[in-house]
């Protein structure tokens, strides 16, 4: 165990969503695993054990997170009991490009999601956004730092509504996976998350090859509808979403006008 992680110790839970945690380590056969029962963030929890040495595939759960947040900054509900709040700690041998990262975790986090939960039909809608039934399902925020002086490591996080009855009514737009598909153990979606993230993260590609970008082209929720997107304090564009290119960049097509490669900001629907 790291020495955060021996700080932590009075803080951790002994298990999570029915499991305890030695079962959880000897399921994804790694001692790496920490289990909270309310947190701010497990973002932040991954963050603090990476800085203190923690390997790659290291795994922060908790039951509910108290300043969850997604992409720049906005706050993620995370409620006890409603959803899967879930951070990993990678350590790629090469450097991160954003917005690859979280486009090549997304594609790999809706294939395994639909693989072992059939009709749950989920998408990828660009840059981290998990779609179901024409709403968000799910989230990630893929978050890179220094080991002191050492290596870059990486942490991503994951929040997928999973039980409908939890989430708070106030939140616009969302759609939970007992929704799309019946009731489902937390332990089975964290499966599934575990299983994607670590189907390509531990060595981040640089750019999408042509079979990647085909698999992205059948999930791209985006592609082929009105967008606006929106840079800091500027006037929202309005185009058509045209496909990812190879480096995880929108490609938008403005009314009128020439292709645009979109890096940052944010897009919401909207023209036509």
């Amino acid at each position: 165990m790291t020495d955060v992680g021996a700080t932590m110790l009075a803080e951790e839970a002994r298990g999570w969503a029915g499991e305890s945690v030695a079962a959880l380590r000897e399921h994804w056969d790694r001692e790496s695993v920490f289990a909270f029962d309310r947190v701010p963030s497990t973002n932040d929890l991954a963050r603090e054990l990476a800085e203190a040495g923690a390997p790659s595939g290291t795994i922060v759960l908790c039951e509910e997170q108290t300043a969850g947040r997604g992409r720049a900054g906005r706050s993620w509900e995370s409620p006890a009991g409603a959803g899967l709040y879930l951070s990993m700690v990678f350590r790629p041998r090469a450097a991160t490009v954003p917005p690859l990262l979280t486009v090549v975790a997304g594609v790999d986090l809706a294939r395994e999601l639909n693989r072992r939960f059939p009709g749950l039909g989920s998408a990828v809608k660009w840059p981290n956004d998990l779609m179901a039934r024409e709403r968000k399902l799910g989230g990630i925020l893929a978050e890179t730092a220094r080991d002191g002086d050492k290596d870059v490591f990486l942490v991503v996080g994951v929040g997928i509504n999973v039980d409908a009855g939890r989430l708070p009514s106030d939140v616009d737009g969302a759609v939970a996976l007992a929704d799309c598909v019946g009731p489902a153990r937390l332990v089975d979606v964290a499966d599934a998350v575990v299983a994607g993230l670590e189907r390509r993260l531990p060595r981040v590609p640089t750019s999408l090859d042509a079979a990647s970008l085909d698999e992205l082209d059948r999930l791209d929720w985006l592609k082929n509808r009105w967008v606006e997107h929106r840079l800091s304090d500027r006037e929202p564009a309005i185009g058509l979403a045209a496909g990812i290119a190879p480096d995880g960049a929108l490609l938008l097509r403005p009314r009128g006008g020439a292709l645009r490669r979109v890096v940052a900001g944010s897009i919401a629907l909207g023209g036509s």
